[in-house]
C-alpha cells in the first residue's frame, strides 16, 4: 500500500476517534438526549469514509493522503454537534453524507481524466449561470437567511453553490488557454499580442454575477464568494495589476449602488452596524455574540453550550456552538484545519501537470475557503447578515455534495502530480533562454 494511503487510513481512524469522543462527552450532559442510538450513525459515517478510502486505494493510490481525512474530521465534528443540538436531523445528515460519498466515488471511479471534465466546460458554464441567477429571480421572501436554491418538502437544494462549482470549470478552461498563450509569448514561440480583450471575460463575468446577487438577492456572502473565486483564478492566469484595480473599483461601486438604492440591502447593512435596530434580523447576531463570549478561552465543553438558542444554528451559524463549547482554542483549531486544507490546495495547484488542472485547483480551493470565511464572518459580525454553510460541517446537504465532489477533483489532480524525491531531478527539464554575451 502506498505511503499516502497509509497516512490517509491512520488519519481517518483519528477522525473517527475524535467524532466518537465528542459525541460521548456531549452525551454525559444531564440534559442531553444522546444515547446508544448515536453509535449506528457514527458507524455509518465510518463505513462511508472507509468506502472512499478503498476507492482511492484502488483507483488513485498515489493521490494526496491529507484531503479526505481533513474533510472527514470536519464532517464528523459537524455530525457530533448536529446530534446534540437537533437529534432529529441525524438521519437527514447521514442520508446526505451517503449522497455526498456517492458523488465522491462517481468522480474517483468514473472520471479517468480531467480532459473529460474540460470538454464539458461550455455546457457546465451554461448550467452554472442558470443555477446562480435563477434563485434571485424567484425569491420573494424577506427572511433573515437568503435562500439560494429551492426546497422539496424538508430537502433544501442550494443551487448557487452548484452553479459556482460549474462556472469554476468553465472559466478554468477559458483561462487555461489564455495562460498557455502567455507562456508561449514568454518563450518567444508566438508573436506577442498586446491588448487582447479576452482576458477581461472572467473578470466581467464575475463582476456581473456578483452585482446581480447584491441587487436582486441582497447577499453579500455569495457576492464575496463569486468575486474571490474568479479573482483568484484570473490572477493566477493573467496577473495584471491595472486590471485588478479596475475590477476592485467596479465591485466597490456595485456594492455602493446596492446599499444606497436597494432597501433590502440598506436594511441589512444597518442591521450589521447596529443589530439592536432590527430585532427580527439582529436577534441572531446578538445571540451569536453572547454565545461566543460565553465560550471563553477553553469553552463550556461539548454539550455544555447554548447552541439551540441561536436560530438556524445547525446550518448557517454552526461555528457559534463549535466556538462556544470548544472555546477560543477549539475555534482556532477548526480554523487551522481549514487553513491546512487551503495550504494543500495551493501546493497541488503549484505542482499540477497542466494549466487547466492548476487553475481548477485554485478555483476549488478558494471556493471552499471563501465559503468558510463567509460563514464565520457573519457569526463574528464581520459581514452583513446572510446565510452560508460552513463546508463539511453544516447541515446543508447540497453544500456537502458539492464539497465532496470538489474534493474528488482535487484528489484526481493530485494523482497526476509526479513524485520527485530529489528536486534537482527537475533541473534538466527547465528551459533556460540563451543569452548572447553583452
Amino acid at each position: 500500500m502506498h505511503k499516502q494511503r497509509v497516512i490517509e487510513l491512520t488519519l481517518l481512524l483519528l477522525a473517527i476517534a475524535i467524532t466518537s469522543a465528542t459525541a460521548a462527552i456531549a452525551a454525559l450532559d444531564d440534559q442531553s438526549e444522546i444515547g446508544w442510538i448515536a453509535l449506528p450513525y457514527i458507524a455509518g459515517l465510518a463505513l462511508l469514509w472507509f468506502a472512499s478510502h478503498l476507492a482511492l486505494r484502488r483507483r488513485m493510490p498515489t493521490a494526496n493522503g491529507l484531503l479526505l481525512p481533513v474533510a472527514a474530521l470536519l464532517q464528523g465534528l459537524g455530525f457530533a454537534f448536529v446530534l446534540r443540538i437537533d437529534s432529529g436531523a441525524t438521519t437527514k445528515h447521514l442520508i446526505w453524507s451517503a449522497i455526498a460519498t456517492g458523488a465522491f466515488l462517481s468522480v474517483v471511479i468514473g472520471v479517468r481524466s480531467l480532459k473529460v471534465v474540460r470538454r464539458a466546460g461550455k455546457l457546465l458554464g451554461i448550467l452554472g449561470a442558470i443555477a446562480v441567477l435563477l434563485p434571485p429571480i424567484f425569491h420573494t421572501s424577506t427572511s433573515y437567511f437568503i435562500p439560494s436554491g429551492f426546497r422539496i418538502q424538508s430537502v433544501y437544494v442550494d443551487l448557487q453553490k452548484i452553479g459556482i462549482f460549474c462556472l469554476i470549470i468553465f472559466f478554468a478552461d477559458w483561462l487555461a488557454s489564455y495562460r498557455l498563450r502567455n507562456t508561449a509569448e514568454h518563450f518567444g514561440e508566438v508573436d506577442r499580442i498586446e491588448g487582447d480583450p479576452s482576458r477581461f471575460a472572467p473578470l466581467i463575468g464575475g463582476w456581473l454575477i456578483a452585482s446581480f446577487l447584491l441587487i436582486f438577492n441582497f447577499d453579500t456572502g455569495s457576492a464575496f464568494i463569486v468575486c474571490s473565486v474568479f479573482l483568484a483564478m484570473w490572477w493566477v492566469a493573467v496577473g495584471r495589476a491595472v486590471d485588478l484595480l479596475g475590477y476592485l473599483i467596479a465591485v466597490a461601486l456595485s456594492t455602493l449602488v446596492a446599499v444606497t438604492t436597494v432597501p433590502e440591502m440598506h436594511t441589512r447593512f444597518q442591521t450589521w452596524l447596529n443589530p439592536g435596530a432590527n430585532p427580527e434580523w439582529g436577534d441572531s447576531i446578538t445571540r451569536s455574540s453572547f454565545a461566543l463570549a460565553g465560550g471563553g478561552l477553553t469553552g463550556t465543553g461539548p454539550g455544555g453550550g447554548s447552541g439551540n438558542w441561536v436560530p438556524d444554528v445547525v446550518d448557517n451559524l454552526i461555528f457559534v456552538p463549535l466556538a462556544e463549547e470548544l472555546g477560543f482554542i477549539g475555534g482556532t483549531a477548526i480554523l487551522s484545519t481549514f487553513v491546512l486544507l487551503l495550504g494543500v490546495g495551493f501546493r497541488l495547484a503549484n505542482g499540477a501537470s497542466n494549466e487547466f488542472d492548476s487553475i481548477v485547483t485554485i478555483g476549488m480551493t478558494i471556493f471552499l475557503a471563501s465559503q468558510t470565511w463567509s460563514s464565520i464572518a457573519v457569526a463574528l459580525q464581520l459581514l452583513p447578515p446572510a446565510g452560508h454553510s460552513l463546508p463539511f460541517i453544516s447541515l446543508n446537504g447540497a453544500a456537502l455534495v458539492v464539497g465532496y465532489t470538489g474534493l474528488a477533483l482535487l484528489l484526481k489532480i493530485s494523482e497526476g502530480i509526479p513524485f520527485v524525491p530529489d528536486k534537482t531531478q527537475l533541473l534538466p527539464q527547465i528551459r533556460l533562454s540563451n543569452r548572447s554575451p553583452s
